[in-house]
């Protein structure tokens, strides 16, 4: 009779192992057939066990993960392989049109004899302006791939961020006198200290007063002005021209981004002006946006971190 039993117990074990052996087994192939459809180029799918087995739980939560982290990594190889490549078309057409007009005017002077002396000076002025243009697009190309590529670090300090304001703004004066703008200044006649590298940010005040002074001569009013906050400083810098569209404003700061009623360098076009001083404003820890309503008025802000 104890014989019986301990058989009876082996059957049973047996039975038991065979069906949890053919389980596993299934459970397996099914995890098999998964990684195959992913390997085939499937990411959607997904391994969900039927088995409750702990090792097999994490396995296939491991093969999910591993699987989620490279549909990312793929779609972001993707989207920069795109972005290259409207990069390339984008620099391509901004580098090939100034060339185009300064090989024109120099063939013009070169060959054409009948060109009285004023004429040739208005060529020589258009062309200068054209290499200009061209140097400028190269420097600012330069530039972002330098920051991208984190070549240049800021060099951060103290900094009287009012006094830059000023300094800055006084800068543009004869382009503001040249243009018959009497820019509104609303900066207090104190010290506003600041982290920040001076170097970079006179960049930004530079690139933003001069984006103003470009785009917003039909409003014929431009300012800059600073808000304090308790642990930060904004600063303003508005005008009145044309503006930006609700459709492009989103997008304005993106590398490359270019729209169709655009009125400043980002929107018109490789999208490298804004680029660049979104990249300066945040590698110094601050931040900046825009705000636009057309033909009213347009403010591009940023902060810097107040000491």
């Amino acid at each position: 009779m104890p014989n019986l039993i301990l058989y009876a117990f082996l059957g049973a074990l047996c039975l038991f192992l065979l069906t949890q052996h053919a389980r596993l087994h299934r459970e397996l192939k099914r995890m098999s057939r998964t990684t195959k459809g992913i390997r085939d180029g499937n990411l959607n799918l997904r391994y969900r066990l039927r088995l409750p087995r702990k090792g097999l739980e994490n396995l296939g939560g491991e093969l999910n993960r591993l699987v989620d982290f490279f549909q990312t990594s793929l779609e972001r190889t993707r989207f920069l392989e795109e972005e290259r490549k409207r990069m390339i078309a984008n620099i391509s057409h901004d580098l090939r049109t100034p060339l185009t007009a300064l090989l024109g005017y120099m063939e013009a002077l070169r060959n054409d004899d009948e060109l009285s002396e004023g004429e040739r000076d208005a060529f020589l002025r258009i062309a200068s302006a054209k290499g200009d243009a061209l140097r400028t697009l190269l420097e600012q190309f330069f530039e972002l791939a330098k920051l991208e590529a984190d070549d240049d670090e800021p060099e951060l300090g103290t900094v009287d961020l009012a006094e830059a304001a000023r300094a800055a703004a006084l800068d543009f004066y004869p382009e503001f006198l040249k243009s018959e703008i009497v820019p509104a200044v609303d900066i207090p006649d104190r010290t506003v200290q600041v982290r920040a590298d001076e170097t970079w940010l006179r960049r930004i005040l530079h690139n933003l007063l001069s984006n103003a002074l470009r785009y917003g001569l039909d409003g014929k009013e431009i300012g800059i002005g600073l808000r304090e906050e308790p642990d930060r400083v904004w600063v303003d810098v508005w005008d009145r021209g044309k503006g930006i569209s609700p459709e492009d404003l989103p997008h304005i700061f993106e590398r490359l981004y270019t729209g169709e009623a655009s009125r400043n360098a980002a929107l018109q076009g490789t999208g490298l002006g804004l680029t660049i001083v979104r990249n300066l404003v945040e590698r110094q820890g601050g931040r900046i946006v825009a705000k636009s309503a057309p033909g009213e008025k347009t403010v591009f802000s940023f902060c810097l971190n107040r000491i």
